[in-house]
């Protein structure tokens, strides 16, 4: 039997990897843990959660044209088709003959050209788009990822590491399939939602985290994914703060808790630890280990 849990925020900056972090060893106390990092673009999670690596797989998200020289007629019409102009004809070599060419920086893989080419000298070749990797951490595998600065498909990297620890975690008797969720609201944050059963959202008393909340909980809401909020540096704005308690309840969505600002949390990260392990009697360590505690008695965990 797997749980699996999703964190997100809605927004960057709320908290989320930082909490995250804080309930890997919580878990990982009580079950078999199986760790994921859903924010492929800008993956932080290994910074604080000792590994080491086992593998690394090349992650080949998209694929771009090509041309085969020999096969084309020069006809031109890829080059009409293409809306994305990536396709020119221009010489290889100096003092070479014109041939077309395929720009694949410009290339968003659409097929288009490839389907309509009159002599079939076109065809699609898988690209690489990042990394991903299964790693062993203190608590339990671990599942990351990097996806190359400007590349696509972040959604489809993020289904792969979770298909790949959902795997791994079938194994065990009950295990807790921990994802650290991408910010927003977009392709990386509904592919991190497929099969999660519990949703936690961490929030913050500010105008922006307010409205971002809203929003995530919208996107969880319309996955039909039980949903449960966190409210970090809850003391910075009380008015804020009570205003997130009112809106939770009016939509009947249950506040695990909240965490005070505590410095602690950077020196933790400066040391590369989640808070729990190093402060555990920390006010903020003490506020996630009750509200760990909240978790596991609404849902029985």
């Amino acid at each position: 039997m797997i749980t699996q849990i999703a964190v997100f925020s809605g927004k960057g900056g709320a908290g989320k990897t930082s909490f995250s972090a804080a309930l890997v060893p919580l878990i990982a106390h009580e079950h078999d843990l199986v760790l994921v990092d859903a924010d492929v673009d800008a993956s932080n999670l290994h910074l604080v959660i000792s590994h080491s690596m086992q593998t690394r797989t090349a992650f080949l998200g998209g694929k771009k044209a090509q041309i085969e020289q020999d096969a084309c007629t020069q006809c031109g019409l890829c080059e009409k088709l293409c809306r994305f102009h990536a396709i020119h004809k221009q010489s290889a070599e100096v003092n070479s003959p014109l041939q077309f060419n395929v720009n694949t920086m410009q290339c968003e893989g659409c097929n288009l050209c490839a389907f309509q080419c009159p002599s079939h000298a076109i065809y699609m070749e898988p690209k690489q788009d990042g990394w991903w990797f299964a790693s062993r951490s203190d608590f339990g595998a671990f599942y990351h990822a990097h996806l190359f600065p400007g590349h696509e498909n972040s959604g489809k990297l993020v289904s792969t590491i979770i298909s790949m620890a959902r795997s791994t975690a079938e194994n065990a008797h009950h295990s807790i399939l921990l994802v650290d969720g991408p910010p927003g609201i977009g392709c990386p944050v509904i592919a991190a939602s497929n099969q999660s059963d519990i949703a936690i959202i961490v929030t913050e008393p500010t105008l922006s985290g307010i409205h971002d909340m809203q929003r995530i909980l919208d996107t969880t809401h319309h996955f039909q994914i039980p949903s449960f909020v966190v409210l970090n540096k809850a003391d910075l704005d009380e008015s804020n703060a009570a205003r997130v308690h009112a809106i939770c309840d009016e939509s009947d969505i249950p506040v695990l808790g909240s965490i005070p600002f505590d410095p602690a949390f950077t020196q933790a990260m400066l040391h590369a630890q989640p808070i729990t392990l190093y402060t555990p009697n920390s006010p903020s360590s003490i506020a996630i280990q009750k509200i760990w505690h909240n978790l596991n008695q609404t849902i029985s965990l």
